[in-house]
C-alpha cells in the first residue's frame, strides 16, 4: 500500500466526500477514484458504500482507517527522524502543531520568520500529536490548544492567542444585532457542534457542552461537522445556530453571518511549548522573534 494513497483514504474517510478530499489534496476526482480502486483492489475489499451523492464508510473501512492512521503517523515519525539526522544542528529546527491551529496565523508568522531568516532552516510539521514529538525531542517548539496540554512540567510555555466562544448566527435572526448573548437566550435553539476526528471531543464543542451541563439543560443538536465551511453552511441554510471559537470562524462566515459573542465570555487559549534554553542559534532566534510578536 502506498503512503500517498492511505493518506487521500484517511481523507476521504473523515470527508465523506470525494470533491472536498480532492480539493484538500490538490488533485483530481478522477485520481482520487483511480487511487482509491486501486487500493480496494490490492486489499480484495471495498471500502465505502458509494451513492450517487455520497459515500459512507463500511465494515471494511472502519477496520482499516485506524491502522491507516497509525501508518501515517509512523510514516511522519520515520521522515521527522531522517531529516533530523541530516540536519545542521545550529542553523534548524522543527516546529509541529495542529491542524485545526493553522487557522490561528501560524502560516502567516512561519512565512515572515522565513523570510526575515533565509539562512535558518525551519522544519514545519502538521500533526495530530504535537506535543509527542515535542516529548520526544522531534521538533524544537510546538502550538497546542490547553486541551491538548496534558503534562506540561518540564516545558516552558507562553500563550500565543486568547480565544473566547461566540455564536454564529443567520444574519436574519433576533439576535444578530447584539454583541453578546447568554445560554439560557440560546436554549431553544438547534445547534451545529463542531466533530472530532479523533474519540476526544472537539475542544469548541467540549466547552459548550460543561457549559450546557454547568446551565442545567441538554442542546439540541441538529448537526456536526468536522469543517468549519461546512458547519457556515447549515447556519445560513437555517438548519441551526452554531458555537465557535472567535479566532475559528472563517472569513466566509464573517462576511455573511452575524458573530456574537456568548456571555459569560468562555475563553480558551492557544499556547506555544518549548524545552527551556538553547545555546543553538535557530531556535533561539525564532523564540525571541515569537516574544516580539505575541508582545505586540
Amino acid at each position: 500500500m502506498e503512503i500517498s494513497i492511505l493518506e487521500e483514504f484517511v481523507s476521504l474517510v473523515e470527508t465523506n466526500s470525494f470533491q472536498e478530499t480532492a480539493f484538500k489534496l490538490n488533485i483530481s476526482q478522477s485520481s482520487l477514484t483511480k487511487h482509491i480502486q486501486k487500493l480496494e483492489s490490492e486489499l480484495g475489499v471495498s471500502l465505502f458504500d458509494r451513492s450517487a451523492r455520497m459515500i459512507r464508510m463500511n465494515e471494511y473501512s472502519k477496520i482499516l482507517y485506524p491502522y491507516a492512521k497509525r501508518m501515517l503517523e509512523v510514516n511522519q515519525d520515520a521522515v521527522a527522524a531522517l531529516q533530523a539526522a541530516t540536519d545542521d544542528k545550529n542553523h534548524s529546527f522543527a516546529v509541529a502543531y495542529a491542524p485545526v491551529l493553522g487557522q490561528y496565523g501560524l502560516i502567516d508568522l512561519i512565512t515572515e520568520f522565513t523570510k526575515e531568516h533565509p539562512d535558518k532552516n525551519m522544519r514545519v510539521i502538521e500533526t495530530y500529536q504535537p506535543l509527542a514529538l515535542l516529548k520526544s525531542g522531534k521538533c524544537d517548539f510546538a502550538f497546542l490548544s490547553e486541551g491538548e496540554i496534558t503534562d506540561d512540567n518540564n516545558f516552558s510555555k507562553l500563550v500565543y492567542k486568547e480565544d473566547h466562544l461566540a455564536a454564529v448566527l443567520p444574519p436574519d435572526h433576533k439576535y444578530a444585532k447584539k454583541e453578546r448573548v447568554t445560554l439560557e437566550e440560546l436554549e431553544t435553539e438547534k445547534f451545529i457542534l463542531h466533530a472530532s476526528v479523533t474519540s476526544i471531543p472537539h475542544e469548541e464543542t467540549k466547552k459548550f457542552l460543561e457549559l450546557c451541563e454547568k446551565k442545567n439543560f441538554s442542546p439540541n443538536i441538529a448537526a456536526e461537522s468536522q469543517f468549519t465551511s461546512t458547519i457556515v453552511q447549515y447556519v445560513l441554510g437555517g438548519r441551526g445556530i452554531a458555537v465557535l471559537n472567535r479566532l475559528h470562524i472563517p472569513a466566509e462566515a464573517l462576511s455573511k453571518c452575524a458573530v456574537v459573542d456568548i456571555y459569560p465570555i468562555v475563553r480558551s487559549y492557544i499556547y506555544l511549548l518549548y524545552k527551556g534554553k538553547t545555546s543553538r542559534v535557530a531556535p533561539t532566534e525564532f523564540l525571541h522573534f515569537m516574544i516580539e510578536k505575541i508582545g505586540q
